[in-house]
């Protein structure tokens, strides 16, 4: 299934809300280096940056965690490990629609049987031949009980895999389900190796059969090499570096020195501009399909009432935001679908910045201001990210103005996740990198899905109903089009009018490249795809 610092102290010393509106007037405030200083540091620091190789320096903000692509659940192990393996269909990193890769063709025999023929010729990158033998095996290893991948669930709905011969494999469902296409943008390990966990960062180099073979990989490093074996022929940029570098001020200096060539999605956009009117570099975007969004505890006694969810959602003023915090790159959100998907529904509800009725709609719920103007004290947890965490100050200050004091609490990305999959949260902020396939919503809104006694998902909210549920499995089981594009059309108008999660926007994907890198096509998925092709 292709599936948010410390400046902001939690501690008793808030403003009162009286106050709050202070910080709203300071939206648009920067905390950068002024734009003099930052050249006068770049300018001191390209001797530094130079470079003695022809590798392409890549920023990332985070370390790789994993590469096995059958336990990947980092967002930059996903997309590293997308380069190193292969699957036997590959999404379009601008159309989002799936193509064939390893595969040659797919047919559908009927709902519930496929038969993939692969590409003759195709090799690993040691060498070794690819064919049916490792597609089976790899599968097979995904819902092997004693590996205990991360996607084993997922996979249960093939009940029969055959190898017909080298080139033929006939995958058997139990019942229709529409996202088995996309499903199998599953990267194909070697059947030697399907068996055990590939722990590519501890242990031997990883064999698959993308376009980047793996050098080496230390902390904070990586070295990608053109694989000689693949099928698309020699990568566009042959032999590419990663850094990990988490200072966002880092990140941008070093572009500014010379020492790296592309950063994705990897520099805070108050300090974008600075490269903009640089000689050298390039700013390009493309709309992105990820969204960033407040999650709700719709549990919680404070958050049962929509009424209270929807005064919220009104109050918070998401252009400002947008312009102020992203330099205007991003588009409004009524989803976690973006506009331009095929399964966007623009009928869904809106809910445009709005104190007035935000504080109507509090009075309806029958909360109403004390004597310090506070009508609802709720917590707001968020991440680390020192620009992330601004936001959530600017959103609490926006909450403040009709009356709900919401305390923000920074803490780091494991230990928020694994306490709002026990339900100890109010609000939170959070952001899903990307949705290509709308059956995704199954997994953040299906009742099934809800965290906790054994059961994996990431309905935190702990949203259930009946209604939803049934829309999102007349998305899953039926295979035309428009029938599924009415489903979520549904599921998009229910989860607008409850709203276990309010969508904020849809961020672009943008690049910041050096003259090196200019041939780097912004992909929409915001993964690294255009690196090879």
């Amino acid at each position: 299934m292709n599936r948010a610092g410390q400046e902001l102290a939690s501690s008793g010393n808030r403003p009162a809300p009286q106050r709050r509106p202070q910080a709203r007037r300071r939206l648009g405030s920067c905390r950068a280096l002024s734009l003099g200083a930052w050249l006068c540091l770049a300018a001191c620091g390209r001797s530094a940056g130079a470079r003695h190789d022809d590798a392409l320096v890549v920023l990332l903000p985070r370390e790789v965690q994993e590469l096995d692509p059958r336990f990947v659940s980092d967002a930059y192990g996903h997309k590293v490990s997308r380069l190193i393996f292969a699957s036997l269909v590959r999404i379009d990193p601008h159309t989002l629609e799936v193509e064939p890769d390893l595969a040659e063709r797919i047919e559908t025999v009927s709902e519930t049987e496929y038969l993939v023929t692969l590409r003759a010729g195709l090799h690993f990158s040691d060498g070794s031949v690819l064919d049916a033998a490792d597609v089976v095996a790899t599968f097979d290893s995904i819902v092997d009980a004693k590996l205990a991948t991360r996607y084993a669930s997922e996979y249960r709905r093939i009940s029969k895999l055959v190898a017909v011969d080298a080139l033929h494999v006939r995958f058997q469902l139990t019942s229709p389900h529409a996202t088995f296409l996309t499903d199998l943008e599953m990267p194909i390990v070697r059947s030697e190796d399907a068996s055990h966990h590939i722990a590519a960062l501890s242990g031997e180099a990883p064999i698959g059969a993308g376009p980047y073979c793996l050098r080496s990989a230390d902390r904070g490093k990586l070295e990608l090499q053109a694989n000689p074996h693949w099928l698309g022929g020699r990568p566009r940029f042959p032999r590419v570096r990663m850094l990990v570098v988490r200072d966002d001020n880092i990140r941008a200096l070093r572009m500014l020195a010379g020492a790296a060539d592309l950063a994705l999605n990897a520099v805070p956009s108050g300090l974008v501009p600075m490269f903009q009117a640089r000689d050298g570099f390039e700013v390009r975007s493309a709309p992105g399909i990820g969204t960033t969004y407040i999650g709700v505890n719709t549990r919680a006694a404070s958050l049962r009432d929509t009424r209270v969810r929807r005064a919220i959602a009104y109050a918070i003023d998401r252009r400002a935001l947008i312009a102020a915090k992203l330099g205007g790159r991003a588009q409004l959100a009524t989803s976690f679908v973006p506009p331009g998907h095929w399964a966007f529904d623009r009928t869904a509800p809106r809910y445009d910045f709005d104190p007035e009725r935000a504080r109507a709609l509090l009075d309806e719920a029958g909360l109403h201001a004390d004597s310090d103007g506070v009508r609802l004290r709720l917590s707001l947890r968020c991440g680390s990210d020192r620009f992330r965490n601004s936001i959530a100050r600017a959103i609490a200050a926006m909450l403040a103005e009709v009356g709900i004091d919401a305390e923000l609490r920074p803490t780091e990305t494991a230990t928020l996740i694994s306490e709002l999959d026990r339900g100890r949260f109010e609000l939170t902020m959070l952001q899903l990198p990307e949705l290509i396939e709308p059956h995704v919503l199954s997994w953040f809104f299906g009742s099934s899905y809800i965290p906790g006694r054994g059961h994996e998902g990431a309905n935190r909210w702990r949203f259930a109903s009946p209604e939803l549920d049934a829309a999102l499995e007349r998305g899953r089981t039926t295979t035309d089009r428009a029938r599924r594009r009415d489903a979520y059309a549904l599921a998009q108008r229910i989860l607008g009018t409850e709203l276990p999660v309010i969508p904020l926007w849809h961020e672009d994907v943008v690049a910041i490249t050096s003259a090196r890198a200019h041939a780097f096509a912004v992909p929409r998925d915001g993964r690294f795809a255009p690196l090879a092709r």
